[in-house]
């Protein structure tokens, strides 16, 4: 069936008012004080973030919702869910209007098995754009890891979600220690002083998870002295792209060694053969009487040659050239090959 300007009309027997106030619950926080909502307002889905039940009221969480909105609304990015008001809903209370995200979170993804090392490089930039973003307006997330991290079907674009426990220059309350103690940074764990680096720390987690192939970042990321760490997000993306680019020399490399090499197995091989496969001299067929006499006769075109030296035929031996070594070249020469340029790689 269609509609006004060539749209396709859905059967909408039996569906809901698209302006219906009804919320569904689609997340409460296993270890955290808040539940997410999912809401439809003028045919345009929303998340609704609340406080659970038992948390509603409470000064301290009432004011944590209220930095996590304050610090979400401050932040316009696309690798950053989209905070658009906070109201007080009749059934829930106060709670946070935000981007609806048509994705999973970056855990389940990396569970499912399904990230590949291009999906991977793509997702460690996304999150690197939108950190450096979040360190230039000298806010630190605090709780960076992947259950916080969203990524979209459509694309594989990341969101980064969550912004309850992060901390900014210009509050003073609610700057206690925070987050998840895994993906925690030593510093932030022991209550000292932190900067965005802390969040490196949890990025560089992240990234271990992600893909094998940064190793040397993770390593630096993982440094306990922050001093010694990557000094932003930015310096991260670069090293990554960086890495695929040597990556992608040492693969043209490879590719070079292994031409050269089979080319030079071919050449000795096709050598070889060929000394091998000269035909043996024809036997002469025996001539009778009249033949022979005939061919022996002077004609006017003969130049009778006298006392003619006798020609040395002598046989020509290759000299040994340091080439002819490759012509013991086998198939585990080329292992030998194959194995020294993939160590290029790895």
């Amino acid at each position: 069936m269609l509609g006004p300007s060539g749209f396709f009309m859905p059967d909408t027997s039996g569906s809901i008012d698209s302006n219906s106030p009804e919320l569904e619950l689609i997340h409460t926080s296993a270890d955290g004080f808040n539940e997410l909502y999912r809401g439809c307002k003028n045919g345009r889905f929303f998340v609704y973030k609340a406080l659970k039940k038992e948390f509603r009221g409470n000064p301290l969480y009432e004011e944590l919702l209220r930095k996590d909105f304050n610090i979400g609304f401050s932040l316009s990015h696309s690798g950053i869910c989209q905070y658009f008001g906070m109201i007080d809903f009749p059934t829930i209370g106060n709670c946070i209007i935000m981007e609806w995200i048509d994705g999973c979170t970056l855990e389940s993804l990396i569970r499912s098995g399904q990230i590949d090392k291009p999906l991977a490089r793509k997702i460690i930039c996304d999150i690197c754009d939108a950190l450096e973003y979040i360190h230039r307006k000298q806010i630190i997330h605090r709780d960076l890891k992947p259950e916080n991290i969203m990524v979209t079907n459509n694309g594989r674009n990341v969101k980064i979600i969550d912004f309850g426990l992060s901390d900014a220059d210009s509050y003073n309350i609610l700057k206690a220690p925070a987050g998840t103690k895994f993906y925690a940074s030593p510093e932030l764990i022991a209550g000292e002083q932190i900067d965005s680096r802390s969040d490196l720390w949890s990025l560089g987690l992240i990234i271990k998870e992600l893909s094998r192939s940064y190793g040397h970042i993770v390593s630096r990321c993982l440094q306990r002295d922050k001093d010694k760490r990557f000094a932003s997000a930015d310096e991260i993306r670069k090293a990554v792209e960086n890495t695929s680019a040597r990556r992608i020399r040492n693969l043209v490399l490879i590719f070079s060694l292994i031409t050269v090499a089979v080319c030079a197995v071919w050449a000795v091989t096709t050598g070889r053969n060929t000394d091998q496969e000269i035909p043996a001299p024809v036997a002469a067929v025996p001539e009778d009487s009249t033949t022979a006499a005939k061919r022996a006769e002077p004609t006017k075109d003969t130049v009778t040659i006298v006392n003619a030296p006798e020609t040395e035929v002598k046989e020509k031996t290759p000299k040994a050239s340091p080439h002819n070594s490759g012509a013991n070249l086998d198939a585990s020469d080329l292992d030998d090959l194959f194995n020294d340029a993939a160590e290029l790689i790895l």
